[in-house]
């Protein structure tokens, strides 16, 4: 005969209920399914609720970098191939080798994004960033001739003079305190944004702040609230009952609302030139014979979230951690200055394959990404079925990603890999395994747009060193966080002098 409880009884009860519900989903549950791999030899980190990222807040806490513990990896595990561990209750595997990885990028077909991508998913919608199977290789195709050489080529004075634009709007103030990242987060987020959307960018904004603002903005809270207890936890279908999730649901229609009318606006031009931009480019695609060709308004919207983000956040990162070494290598920032003179003139147009001369920098910045990548995990993929990696079985159910950072810091790829060396990228020894570096992921899904960040890159950073004599501000200390992306905790911050 079950007992009686009282509804007081049950009142009591209930908080000691709910704790074992959560003790059995945050422990119990993947803990057990992490021991079965555990018995396969692996290396298992467990920490209920966080998992592995875990590691983000001691590798901080021990010395102020987020990846520290991961770029560590090889050292104290050299011969792990793999790192188990989970996030929430779900099981996950973090790939530490270069054949693994090549492997993996080869069967995405037998994985779907999960976690954050749940999350970002109302504001990218199915752009080249979350789509898979045929949708992604329909955009893909579409969108890659914009990519090719000679289209970036002619870009190139564009990237140039939208640079000169903003650095020469900065008066003197601004040199006494620079804060490079977000004031070369204007920059690039401007240059995506006229190769996308042209000239006329600037005449919109959203609750008086500058697109590129508001999409960062948005980002954020949305990173914020994956990875947030409640988020952990509740998981994304409970998040959106919560106030906070409602929220930032009406600003990312208001984002996207915007971005639809930008489409409609350049429709609605009498002209019957409709420029040469990439929207001009995708709205081509609306007159194809063949449907499977034709882009509708929504799918170039998300294109456009996806470009911006991308073209604005990642690349102002890695120029700002360029800037950054520079600083702290002046012996390499000598040979790039000279480099600059015999290559990019001051005063003439920029031109790409004088451009692509500029080994000293190339390298430099390689190296740079190497040590400070603003992307140094994948999306979380779940396996759709059984089937391997290797040697290794992968059940349905598992969640997989590339490990980049302890790639590239792996003795058997970078020697001395605490060592800031940009001359490993010089001859002979610049032939490392593409798997084991891969700044912008590797594979059919890699970075399209990896070519124009390069570009990008060397282009804003030449231009401030024709303009300017950069100092770091006394007193900065560099300490290296994960939000959405692997950035400064604090802004770095430069005194600039300019040349006369």
């Amino acid at each position: 005969m079950l007992p009686s409880f009282s509804f007081l009884q049950l009142l009591f009860l209930l908080p000691t209920l709910l704790i074992a519900l959560v003790l059995v989903t945050s422990v119990v549950i993947p803990y057990t399914k992490l021991r079965l791999f555990k018995k396969k030899g692996m290396t298992l980190f467990f920490f209920p609720v966080l998992g592995y990222l875990r590691n983000w807040a001691l590798g901080y806490k021990d010395n102020g970098d987020s990846f520290k513990r991961f770029k560590e990896a090889s050292k104290n595990h050299p011969d792990d191939r793999v790192l188990l561990s989970h996030l929430g209750n779900d099981p996950l595997i973090l790939l530490r080798d270069a054949a693994f990885i090549k492997d993996y990028s080869q069967k995405q077909h037998f994985y779907q994004k999960v976690g954050l991508p749940d999350y970002l998913m109302p504001l990218f919608g199915t752009g080249l960033l979350l789509a898979e199977g045929d949708l992604w290789k329909h955009h893909r195709r579409i969108i890659s001739g914009s990519f090719h050489y000679a289209a970036l080529k002619s870009k190139v004075p564009l990237v140039q003079a939208t640079t000169k634009e903003f650095l020469d709007k900065i008066g003197s103030e601004g040199c006494k305190e620079y804060g490079v990242i977000n004031r070369v987060q204007e920059i690039t987020g401007e240059v995506v944004g006229r190769i996308f959307f042209g000239e006329h960018l600037s005449q919109y904004s959203v609750d008086n702040k500058p697109l590129t603002a508001s999409l960062t903005d948005l980002i954020m809270d949305l990173m914020l609230l994956s990875l947030s207890p409640m988020g952990l936890l509740l998981g994304p279908k409970l998040v959106q009952l919560t106030p906070s999730h409602m929220r930032i649901m009406r600003r990312i229609r208001q984002f996207r609302q915007l971005c639809h009318k930008i489409i409609t606006d350049r429709k609605a031009q009498e002209s019957g030139d409709k420029g040469d931009d990439l929207l001009a480019t995708l709205l081509a695609t609306q007159n194809a014979v063949k449907p499977e060709d034709r882009m509708s308004d929504t799918d170039i919207v998300n294109e456009f979230i996806t470009f911006f983000s991308a073209g604005m956040d990642t690349t102002a990162r890695a120029i700002g951690m360029t800037l950054y070494m520079l600083t702290q290598y002046p012996e390499y920032l000598e040979k790039i200055k000279k480099e600059r003179e015999a290559f990019y003139k001051a005063g003439e147009i920029a031109d790409m394959d004088n451009i692509n001369k500029m080994e000293e920098l190339h390298c430099f910045i390689k190296e740079t990404l190497r040590c400070y990548s603003p992307i140094p995990l994948n999306l979380d993929r779940i396996a759709l079925q059984d089937h391997k990696i290797g040697d290794i079985d992968i059940p349905k159910g598992m969640w997989v990603k590339p490990d980049f950072f302890a790639l590239s810091y792996h003795q058997k790829h970078c020697i001395e890999p605490e060592k800031f060396d940009p001359e490993r990228w010089k001859g002979d020894a610049a032939k490392v395994d593409p798997y084991a570096y891969t700044p912008f992921s590797g594979g059919p899904r890699n970075c399209i747009g990896q070519h124009l960040a390069m570009i990008e890159t060397k282009v804003v950073v030449s231009e401030f060193l024709e303009k300017f004599d950069v100092k770091l501000k006394d007193g900065y200390k560099l300490k290296m966080v994960y939000r959405f992306l692997h950035e400064p905790e604090d802004e770095i911050l430069f005194s600039l002098k300019p040349k006369k």
